[in-house]
């Protein structure tokens, strides 16, 4: 550039006297090039002034102390654990705790500010990583049991950095604490998952609780990973859909079915896991479910199955959703051949109408025009004239 760095140094020390942001990050990378002591020392006071400042941060202020926050982070870790990883992970360890503090300064809008602990947090992971699991894990345990409802946030981005074995030892120093606090389960759950410890995790729901579907689904995913399918399978058989009064089977969570024939696939039942997968589609029309299902079939008998999916969308009590079927599909012949068997049940939303509509009218005019002049009859019926009109307009450029 020609200036030097002598005349760089000049120009920088003159803005850095109108920004004092500035001025505090450029006493704070001199102090770095003096070594750990002296860096240390400047975010230190840079930590204290955040653990002790109780002023309100406004809107305007806002992004400025955000950037003072990162940017102390960043410094913790690109300038000081290179030089001591120790007294780094301390910085970091003081930077977390210093959170609620932070938190009830400052209103955030749009998550910034639990990004930044969340970043520090995953920081914090990778410094702590390659250290004793003992002395660690309690003073993770410690951390989180202090500040619960922030760490449920923070620590799976702090678990993917650190160890198995870590997240195995805070279980166990959870377990030999006494006095739960708000969100202790959550956090458990959060270790057991980092240890593969599904008995941890298993645990913290009461017996009766796994009669619910959605807590079988994440205990049955769990067992599953794990390899033990029979746990597996009676823990979703506890929570299977029970008839009512009349005898009649309510319709299963979607989730809770999609692990049920998880574990008929695992359990060796191929073909009760195909039953149950054409079942469900019978039922919602889902096309993930039907998808599932023919791609397992041989040669030939997948396009009688495709064959027979679409006739069943076709036929569906409900129009729009057996319609939205083989547009998505796509199976747009049979689409076009619907609107037309069923002219007299077409009941679908303008903006629907004018998408298939658009998608139709090439191949299938016919069906395309006939699907615009049903649904603007039924704008019309609700006394929307804008729509009717908007939609008998489109109908028109429809050459039949």
């Amino acid at each position: 550039m020609g200036l030097g760095a002598e005349r760089l140094a000049e120009i920088l020390a003159d803005v850095a006297d109108t920004r004092v942001d500035l001025k505090r990050r450029l006493r704070m990378e001199l102090a770095a090039q003096e070594g750990a002591g002296p860096l240390t020392v400047e975010i230190d006071k840079r930590l204290t002034a955040f653990e002790t400042s109780r002023g309100k941060i406004t809107w305007r202020v806002g992004p400025a102390f955000i950037r003072d926050l990162d940017a102390l982070r960043d410094l913790v870790v690109a300038r000081l654990a290179p030089l001591d990883a120790s007294a780094a992970t301390e910085r970091l360890w003081r930077f977390m705790a210093a959170a609620p503090q932070s938190y009830r300064r400052y209103r955030e809008r749009n998550g910034e500010l639990e990004a930044v602990f969340e970043h520090a947090a995953d920081d914090l992971g990778e410094l702590l990583a390659p250290m004793a699991v003992g002395p660690t894990s309690a003073t993770l345990v410690e951390a989180l049991t202090s500040n619960p409802s922030g760490w449920k946030v923070w620590l799976p981005a702090l678990l993917r950095r650190t160890s198995k074995a870590l997240a195995e030892d805070a279980l166990q120093v959870m377990r030999e604490r006494r006095g739960a606090v708000p969100g202790w389960i959550t956090l458990v759950r959060q270790l057991a998952d980092a240890a593969e410890n599904v008995d941890a995790y298993a645990a913290t729901y009461e017996v009766a609780a796994t009669a619910a579907p959605h807590v079988a689904v994440e205990l049955a995913r769990r067992y599953l990973a794990a390899g033990r399918v029979e746990e597996a399978g009676a823990v979703l058989a506890r929570s299977a859909p029970k008839p009512d009064r009349r005898g009649r089977l309510a319709e299963p969570d979607g989730d809770w079915e999609t692990l049920w024939i998880e574990f008929l696939e695992a359990s060796g039942r191929a073909e009760d896991a195909q039953a149950v997968r054409w079942a469900s589609f019978e039922r919602t029309l889902s096309a993930e479910r039907a998808r599932d299902f023919i791609r397992r079939l041989a040669d030939f008998d997948d396009v009688a199955a495709e064959a027979k999916a679409f006739d069943h969308a076709a036929g569906y009590r409900g129009f729009e959703k057996g319609l939205a079927f083989l547009m998505a599909w796509p199976a747009l012949p049979e689409a076009a051949r619907m609107i037309e068997h069923r002219s007299d049940e077409v009941d679908v939303a303008p903006d629907q109408a004018e998408l298939w509509a658009a998608r139709l009218r090439r191949r299938f005019p016919k069906a395309a025009h006939l699907l615009l002049r049903r649904a603007a009859a039924a704008a019309f019926r609700r006394r929307d004239f804008k729509t009717c009109d908007r939609l008998s307009a489109e109908a028109e450029t429809i050459a039949v």
